[in-house]
């Protein structure tokens, strides 16, 4: 190859190497803005998938958050109160949602906190038993909404809501 050896083919050689430059710069942008294009489109199909899930296990959510809650009660009510007729009634009430919707979304934990409570209405045992059984089986639903929900407000309410700062 020859180099040019007048202005007028240096001029011409840098207007060639110019318009390739522009045309390399060009294909640059076009591909990062396709790729940058790509990685948004993805976010947006991951958020999409992700609200299209929560909205379909909310109702599940729901039904955990109020059954847990009622168990949490009768089993608490169950280990306090001093009146016959109320305590039947919510032994009662316990053993519905034992032998049924509890079930429904409970997970292995508030299943065994559930057959402890059980065990120990069925053995008649002591008040401080009844109030330890009750106890777990709040601090198992407690557990166990914290890993469904998955915002962790449940087992560290302080850190949740910025009452505590960290040291």
């Amino acid at each position: 190859m020859l180099l040019p050896s007048t202005f007028d083919e240096w001029f011409k050689l840098l207007g060639v190497a110019g318009a390739i430059a522009s045309f390399l710069w060009g294909v640059w942008v076009w591909k990062d803005k396709s790729n940058n294009e790509l990685v948004q489109q993805r976010l947006e199909a991951q958020r999409l998938a992700d609200s299209r899930r929560i909205e379909a296990t909310k109702p599940f959510l729901e039904r955990q958050l109020k059954l847990y809650t009622e168990a949490s009660q009768v089993a608490a009510l169950i280990a306090t109160s001093d009146e016959k007729r109320e305590t039947q009634n919510a032994i009662t009430r316990f053993w519905q949602l034992y032998w049924g919707e509890l079930a429904l979304v409970e997970n292995k934990e508030v299943e065994s906190a559930m057959v402890a409570m059980g065990r120990a209405i069925t053995k008649g045992t002591n008040r401080d038993e009844l109030q330890q059984a009750a106890l777990s089986l709040a601090h198992a639903c407690r557990q166990s909404l914290d890993k469904s929900w998955g915002i962790h407000a449940w087992t560290n309410p302080d850190e949740a809501t910025g009452l505590i700062k960290n040291p």
